[in-house]
């Protein structure tokens, strides 16, 4: 019992250090996901927040709890060292694998299609297809997101292909060889965005989330379309009148 309690103290000056590296750790690896990866709306629109926040809480809580229980003053310092090593490669894996699932359904290409701006994640995206995307087009960007325009069918035999593929699940957003350069699609963007005071009219217990999504600029010269991914239907984002993005909110734009 003696040496239980002499132990205790012992432990926990290694788990409390321990747990002050989890966190410098914890919080780069948030700046580097948050930050870069899912810069807003992206991290509300895919739902990576609550999911990646669990898996960093575990990873913090499991390293310096093995800490606290294995830590002890009888062992030699190689002893002791390897018992940290192996804490810390088993965190190190768990973090990687949680680093690797976010890296990959990272959203990846902002679309046009027809009346609506789509999200299409990295893991969405048919990469088999990006050879026949337009020059300048065929390679995901590692973090930020690709703003691309989608083409009209050439034919109706397309046209049907089209039809069955966005009924099976694939939308032009993630098909490369429907891309076109997001300025050839300017025109028709700006074409098919409508007012943002018409939106606020329809839906005015929103318009105070309008305003502040705005950033300070008049509703009345601002344009909106839905903002949709494969997961929600539930956002606008806002352009100017040169149909350049200006801002995001969580409001049904259909």
């Amino acid at each position: 019992m003696k040496s239980s309690f002499s132990r205790l103290p012992f432990a926990t000056r290694y788990a409390l250090r321990h747990l002050g590296i989890c966190l410098v750790v914890v919080l780069l690896t948030a700046a580097l996901v948050f930050g870069l990866l899912y810069p807003p709306p992206y991290r509300a629109m895919l739902g990576v927040g609550p999911i990646f926040l669990l898996v960093l809480a575990v990873d913090v809580v499991c390293g310096p709890l093995l800490t606290l229980v294995v830590a002890s003053p009888r062992k030699s310092r190689r002893e002791r060292w390897l018992d940290l090593g192996l804490i810390g490669l088993i965190q190190a894996l768990a973090l990687a694998y949680g680093l690797h699932s976010v890296w990959v359904a990272r959203p990846a290409v902002l679309a046009f299609e027809v009346d609506r701006l789509v999200v299409a994640t990295a893991n969405e995206v048919d990469v088999a297809d990006l050879p026949n995307a337009p020059p300048g087009l065929r390679r995901l960007p590692w973090w930020g997101v690709l703003q691309v325009g989608t083409r009209r069918a050439a034919d109706g035999a397309e046209l049907m292909d089209s039809v069955q593929r966005g009924l099976a699940g694939w939308s032009p957003a993630a098909q490369p060889g429907w891309w076109l350069p997001w300025d050839d699609a300017r025109a028709d963007l700006k074409a098919r965005a409508k007012p943002l005071p018409e939106l606020m009219a329809r839906r005015p217990r929103d318009a105070e989330a309008l305003r502040g999504a705005a950033a300070g600029t008049a509703p009345d010269r601002l344009f909106y379309l839905p903002l949709t991914s494969s997961s929600t239907k539930d956002w606008v984002a806002l352009l100017d009148a040169d149909g350049r993005l200006v801002g995001h909110a969580a409001v049904d734009g259909f």
